[in-house]
């Protein structure tokens, strides 16, 4: 039951948050204006270049906190967290020296006026300041997602992606403009991992991180795992961050804005998608742990229908809705978001195909694969972005990441899943696939047909009952096509169970 809450906490937290950013965002770009909104949208991918210092640790920390606690080695657990926390000191000292070179120079590398850079400069100081501190503190997120805790670890985030909306609105209504976004992310991003470590302590049994557990022997076996992780974790970073970088290079500031609307949708849902594998993730790391390989099989088969069950009909719903939800969000001055969003749409659905398989081939000993692959498909997308954006503008640069996304996500690391578990392709495409797609032709059809009874321009509340709809729709033929006599009778067993609850 523990795994439902998890995976459930994991949705309603990205769901409360993509609420949040859609009405936080309009009311930030009408306070800043587009211009300066860009410069936000570039702070932060420049800002999460500095999480690459993590070089991969984190992954590795997630794998021996569910590994250890499936083995029930409370000796070994504390050996690797303490090891890792004096690695992470160590590497929070060197993010602060690249902290200090970065925000000196990017001003000029990225041609801002004065004011601009003056901000630019700031954000870089306090924010990549919080991502150097949060190295060590985030180990106490893993030790609580190993303990099958995630919905401790999604409460907290979720709290403090609210406490950042209330403060960013407090600020801006006071005037502070890009300051306030400064000052209220830095605030959040500190306060979220002190709470996480005060459960972790509580929580979990016989914890400790004292300096004498630390283990030269494990800073090799952490980093043979880690430096595989490391590469992956820059392959995401360009993905989903490299593009305003790019984008700065070759246009405005404007465009970096306008760009970041379709990419914002896009990140969210794939954030969202990903809460499934996610949640999973633990549980791989646990069977291999326990030597259940059939677990290891249904995450990989079940688990990814399952996933998809929810990011297919999401992803194809905003795909057909992604010109009314733009226009009326952000306007028609963000009319060439809607294009943007549509090819990033395709590259997250290839991307969620792959998340599970990713999972059992990165926890079942196959990681430098995984590493090589998403390193491929990021170098691939930046080649193909730094080209196409001279052809076709920003759709060149969402094109680029949806071939490199198909390419290489869905055409090569299923495939290699697939035979390190024994399975054929046609058998993962019939039964993880297949059962996930008849049901969207009703689906649609319904968003087709309800979208009849109205003028165009609609506002939102008829895009949500409208899509609404289409979305239950698709989860009835789901449930009576995709899912088989025993999936229903164990549904039916549990949801009569907690009506009788008193």
């Amino acid at each position: 039951m523990r795994w439902i809450l998890n995976i459930a906490t994991s949705y309603l937290r990205y769901l409360v948050m993509m609420v949040v950013v859609f009405f936080l965002t309009p009311f930030i770009v009408g306070k800043i204006g587009i211009d300066q909104f860009g410069l936000w949208s570039l702070i932060f991918s420049v800002v999460a270049l500095f999480g690459l210092m993590d070089l991969g640790f984190a992954t590795a920390a997630n794998k021996y906190m569910g590994e250890f606690h499936g083995s029930g080695d409370h000796a070994g657990r504390n050996q690797v967290l303490a090891t890792l926390l004096a690695i992470y000191v160590g590497l929070g000292l060197v993010c602060i020296a690249v902290v200090a070179v970065v925000s000196a120079r990017a001003g000029v590398w990225f041609d801002l006026d004065p004011e601009m850079r003056r901000w630019f400069q700031l954000a870089l100081w306090l924010l990549g300041g919080v991502v150097a501190t949060n190295l060590p503190m985030n180990l106490f997120r893993a030790v609580l997602n190993g303990i099958g805790r995630m919905s401790l670890v999604n409460g907290i985030d979720l709290v403090m992606q609210l406490l950042n909306a209330g403060l960013v609105v407090t600020l801006l209504n006071l005037g502070y403009g890009i300051r306030g976004l400064i000052f209220a992310t830095t605030l959040t991003m500190l306060l979220g991992p002190i709470i996480a470590m005060l459960l972790a302590f509580r929580l979990t049994p016989a914890l400790s991180v004292s300096p004498r557990l630390a283990s030269t022997e494990r800073v090799r076996e952490l980093l043979g795992f880690s430096f595989y992780f490391f590469i992956a974790n820059i392959a995401v970073l360009i993905i989903l961050r490299i593009d305003p970088v790019v984008i700065k290079a070759f246009l405005p500031l404007s465009a970096v804005g306008v760009y970041a609307i379709g990419a914002k949708v896009a990140e969210y849902t794939y954030y969202l998608n990903k809460q499934f594998s996610n949640a999973l993730m633990p549980l791989v790391a646990q069977s291999r742990g326990g030597g259940d390989d059939a677990t290891i099989d249904r995450v990989l088969l079940d688990g990814t229908r399952f996933g998809l069950s929810i990011a297919l009909p999401f992803v194809a719903l905003l795909f057909f809705y992604a010109e009314d939800i733009i226009l009326l969000w952000m306007g028609p001055d963000f009319a060439g978001a809607v294009p943007v969003l549509r090819l990033l749409l395709g590259a997250i659905l290839s991307t969620a195909v792959q998340l599970n398989a990713a999972n059992v081939l990165a926890m079942n000993g196959q990681h430098r694969f995984i590493a090589f692959a998403m390193g491929g498909s990021a170098a691939l997308n930046l080649v193909l972005s730094i080209i196409l954006i001279q052809i076709w503008g920003l759709n060149g640069v969402a094109l680029a990441t949806l071939l490199a996304a198909f390419s290489v996500e869905l055409m090569v690391i299923v495939p290699r899943a697939c035979r390190a578990r024994g399975i054929t392709p046609w058998h993962f495409f019939r039964h993880a696939l297949w059962p996930t797609l008849p049901p969207l032709l009703p689906a649609l059809a319904v968003a087709w047909g309800l979208g009849q009874l109205h003028a165009s321009g609609a506002g939102f509340l008829w895009i949500i009952l409208e899509g609404g709809t289409a979305a239950l729709v698709y989860f009835a033929a789901f449930y009576a096509l995709a899912l088989t006599p025993a999936e229903r009778a164990f549904i039916a067993a549990k949801l009569s169970h907690e009506a009788g609850q008193p």
